[in-house]
């Protein structure tokens, strides 16, 4: 058994995934910065880590790749998991601390995106529904609000924390404010792309970045893409 009942989860892809599915992050090495930022929060949290990235992941889907993942944890031993991604560069120790203190205290908790999806979730093992996360509307604007009514069907003080920004397109790193990112590695990478603007890239960046522009990929957190692992 665990010696703490909470887990933090770091469900991810690894930094070559994201490089592979995300051109314009190689370029400025913000996959890198983004990993390297996620494990020091992560390891500053206290709590016991679980990563999750594609080598472990399971299920042709995001909807069955994190279900299947948190049902693990939860049959490892644990009551309670707080899961972050990669992918949001304002995430600071302090959003999973509010989300333990929250789960310590009998409820749940929710960090809400811009983009209707979620870069934290904080839920115990009463209230995880195996066949309700499968379903979910991961790819669509809807998923924060339907995961929110989920967990907070048991608990009307679920905890909703700062909304921030993830990165799922070029245009999300253009909009990101820096004023709330410590990370020395991180901000120098964010602002390198911003002071560069996107007439710096190359032709196939820029049609990459219409393609991405076009799919809606990621409404849930972390970021997951369509491909197969």
């Amino acid at each position: 058994m665990p010696n703490s009942n909470i887990a933090l989860l770091v469900f991810s892809l690894s930094t070559e995934a994201e490089v592979k599915n995300k051109p314009f992050f190689e370029q400025r090495n913000l996959a890198t910065s983004l990993s390297n930022k996620t494990k020091k929060i992560a390891k500053h949290s206290g709590l016991p880590i679980i990563y999750f990235d594609e080598t472990k992941q399971s299920g042709s889907s995001f909807g069955e790749r994190f279900s299947n993942a948190l049902q693990n944890v939860f049959e490892s031993g644990y009551d309670k998991i707080i899961t972050i991604g990669n992918d949001c560069p304002q995430l600071d120790v302090r959003h999973i601390r509010k989300a333990e203190e929250a789960l310590a205290n009998g409820n749940s908790a929710i960090g809400p995106t811009f983009d209707g999806g979620f870069y934290l979730l904080g839920i115990s093992k009463d209230d995880f529904d195996y066949n309700s996360f499968l379903h979910f509307s991961w790819n669509s604007n809807a998923v924060y609000n339907e995961v929110f009514n989920s967990i907070a069907t048991n608990h009307d003080d679920c905890l909703v924390l700062q909304k921030l920004r993830d990165i799922d397109f070029l245009y999300d790193l253009e909009k990101l404010s820096l004023k709330d990112i410590y990370d020395v590695e991180l901000y120098r990478s964010i602002q390198a792309i911003q002071t560069a603007g996107s007439g710096n890239y190359s032709d196939n960046d820029l049609t990459t970045f219409k393609l991405l522009q076009a799919i809606t990929f990621n409404k849930g957190s972390p970021f997951s893409f369509s491909f197969q692992f």
